[in-house]
């Protein structure tokens, strides 16, 4: 009897500490992914932020990159634009379905 014990004890510790490495893993993809986004970059989080709003405000995709001065701001700037609202768009879509 305290085999069968023992070994569900065991069992039940290995699937718990599976779940928890699946999850670390994944947020660790996802922060890596996120930092090679640009994601620490000002004008790419600025960008991101604008595109969301504006998508969700349901105003029409525009660029203001003026705000930049350098031209790699500008590129990150409007590259955080584009995701930001292109995934605000789609989250929009699939709500009022």
């Amino acid at each position: 009897m305290k085999k069968h014990l023992l070994f569900g004890a065991t069992v039940v510790f290995l699937a718990l500490l599976s779940t928890v490495w699946a999850a670390v893993s994944a947020q660790t993809r996802q922060l890596s992914k996120l930092h090679k986004a640009g994601a620490t970059d000002g004008a790419y989080r600025d960008g991101l932020f604008l595109g969301r709003f504006d998508a969700r405000a349901g105003r029409n995709h525009r660029v203001c990159v003026g705000r930049w001065s350098s031209q790699s701001d500008r590129a990150s700037f409007a590259s955080g634009y584009e995701e930001g609202y292109a995934r605000s768009a789609v989250m929009s879509a699939a709500e009022s379905q």
